[in-house]
Formats: C-alpha cells, structure tokens, sequence
C-alpha cells in the first residue's frame, strides 16, 4: 500500500537574512544528526556553529523555509549544486522539502548535482520526484579518527521535469 501524505504546512520562502543564523543551525543540527543516524554515523556530528565547511556553507545562496515566523527548513545552493537541503524532522512530509526544492530548481541552470547519503531513502525519494538520478555510488571511510565506512550516491537532474507535490 503507498503511503500517503498530506501537504499540511503553508510556508514562505525567502532569502537568508544573517539574523536567521541561529535558527537556521538548529535546523540543520537536528536535520544532520538524523541524517548520519541513516548512515550509522552519528558519532561524526559537528555543529553548523563549529563545522570545518561553515564559510562554504555561508557562501552558498540560501533561501529558508518560514511558518509562523520560525525557520523550519532551507536549502543551500552552490553552482549548479544543490549542497544543503534540511528540514525540521517535525516538518518533513508536508510540503516543505517540496517548496525549497521549487525554489532551488527554479534558480539552478542544469545539469544540476547533489550528493546524498545512499541510506536515506526519505531525501532521495524527494530529489527522484523532481527528476533526480543516481549516476553515480561512492562507498569510502569517514577519515582515520571516525573509520565508519559510508556509502554516498551522486544524483543528477538533466533538465526541467514536470513533477507531482
């Protein structure tokens, strides 16, 4: 039986404002421990706030999802990359992950990447709805302090598809 989920949430989309920082990396703190616990890597969490990719991170072109003034998910674009997408784990399946999405591909020029862990089924079943690929797996060791071994599929979105929300 397909699982069903209603659109229940009416968010705004808008461009990151410095001020939206901390509520921001609370989203991605708890988005990314979620994450690595897909991955059986939780022991390699690092805060936003003290993540070795944090200057990247702030050069990237980000948008925030908002309800009722509270950032509950965003999306971080690089060039032709889609590098950040989180969303409060109490938010997800209703229609937030889908809104940053339209608004990543209606800003990307294709082909447009990103890279996902290949046990998270819940964000790569958003990226297929919008067309995404896998076009390549990758397994390798996190680094010598953290030897989890982790496996990361690259996914590839060609052109503009025409998708379901």
């Amino acid at each position: 039986m397909k699982e069903v989920h209603l659109v229940l949430t009416e968010v705004m989309i808008r461009k990151y404002r410095t001020e939206d920082f901390d509520e921001l990396a609370k989203v991605m703190d708890k988005g990314r421990m979620q994450e690595l616990k897909t991955a059986g890597m939780e022991q390699v969490f690092v805060s936003l706030k003290d993540a070795p990719y944090l200057k990247y991170f702030l050069s990237c072109d980000i948008y925030v999802a908002e309800k009722d003034e509270q950032v509950v998910g965003f999306v971080g674009l690089g060039r032709r990359r889609l590098d950040f997408l989180y969303v409060l784990p109490g938010m997800q399946a209703k229609g937030v992950g889908s809104a940053l999405m339209k608004t990543a591909l209606a800003k990307l020029p294709r082909p447009v990447r990103l890279v996902v862990f290949t046990d998270n089924e819940r964000a790569k079943n958003l990226y297929q709805k919008f067309g995404f690929k896998v076009t390549e797996t990758r397994t390798e060791k996190w680094s010598d302090e953290f030897p989890v071994v982790f496996s990361e599929d690259t996914m590839e979105l060609e052109e503009t598809v025409k998708y379901f929300v």
